[in-house]
């Protein structure tokens, strides 16, 4: 399969942008990949694993040729990059990779010059780990890939890019994308962090309760195993999506507490159970 990118450069090749090059490697030979980033030794890994074709460190001219530049660093690290990525060849694409799409989506109307196109891009794909070494070419197959640009050559280019690698394509503008990402990804993110620190208060010995955990605990807890790092440029750029969904959870919790004594505990497991079902078609 061909693609739409002859020239790629990937800045930040960590779990998603190793696995965006390992994939583009993979489905097409005459793509060439290039990481870009601060540490020569990740770029090393980057390249034995596959993910790249060659590196260049951040600060050098690496991306005048190339004809799509990926951001695939945390979201501070994309808002900070998007003012200084140096020069760009005519036509260039840019995307990112970032969790959250306004703040990111502005500061490249901001920052970049006329004639390069910027097509906001979010994979819900990932892990609870980060790194190169974790990269997978089939992170992408079937994962929904959120796209938020305006309608032209820049989006259709990146709508072929993004299901060459198998992610569905579904187009958003970006105060619906963190309105939606802030319900099904942020707010699990940190309960999941909550739920651990809960844990480990409990009056009850710690290799006790590890002892006991099965899969249902171990399935709640898995996202806890995420980097504050990786979170805090998403937790910092849609505070205002993420404080109204864990207000309405903290009142379904109250609700809960309430329902021990009283009623509408059974009413509240048919309503989950069905709306678990209805993910599990998707």
């Amino acid at each position: 399969m061909e693609l739409p990118f002859r020239r790629v450069a990937v800045i930040g090749v960590g779990l998603l942008g190793g696995s965006l090059g390992m994939a583009l490697r993979e489905r097409d030979a005459k793509v060439h990949v290039r990481g870009v980033g601060r540490s020569r030794e990740r770029l090393e890994l980057a390249r034995r694993r596959g993910a790249v074709d060659d590196f260049a460190l951040e600060g050098s001219a690496a991306l005048a040729d190339r004809d799509l530049v990926v951001l695939a660093t945390p979201i501070e690290q994309i808002l900070a990059a998007l003012g200084n990525l140096g020069p760009l060849g005519p036509g260039a694409v840019v995307t990112d990779l970032g969790s959250t799409k306004r703040a990111i989506c502005a500061r490249a109307r901001e920052t970049l010059p006329p004639g390069i196109g910027f097509v906001g891009g979010h994979p819900f794909a990932g892990k609870e780990v980060t790194g190169v070494e974790h990269a997978d070419a089939d992170l992408f197959a079937g994962a929904p890939w959120v796209l938020c640009a305006e309608p032209g050559r820049a989006v259709e280019r990146m709508s072929a890019l993004v299901e060459s690698v198998g992610a569905r394509v579904v187009r958003l503008s970006h105060e619906e994308h963190d309105r939606a990402a802030a319900w099904i990804s942020h707010l699990p993110q940190l309960l999941s962090t909550a739920l651990a620190n809960v844990a480990q208060g409990a009056d009850v010995p710690q290799a006790t309760l590890l002892a006991l955990a099965g899969s249902g605990f171990r399935d709640m807890v898995r996202l806890s195993g995420s980097a504050y790092g990786v979170w805090k440029g998403i937790l910092q750029t849609n505070g205002d999506n993420i404080g109204d969904a864990l207000a309405a959870f903290g009142t379904e919790l109250d609700a809960v507490t309430r329902a021990l004594s009283g009623t509408g505990l059974e009413q509240r497991f048919d309503s989950a159970r069905r709306l678990y079902e209805a993910s599990r078609t998707k």
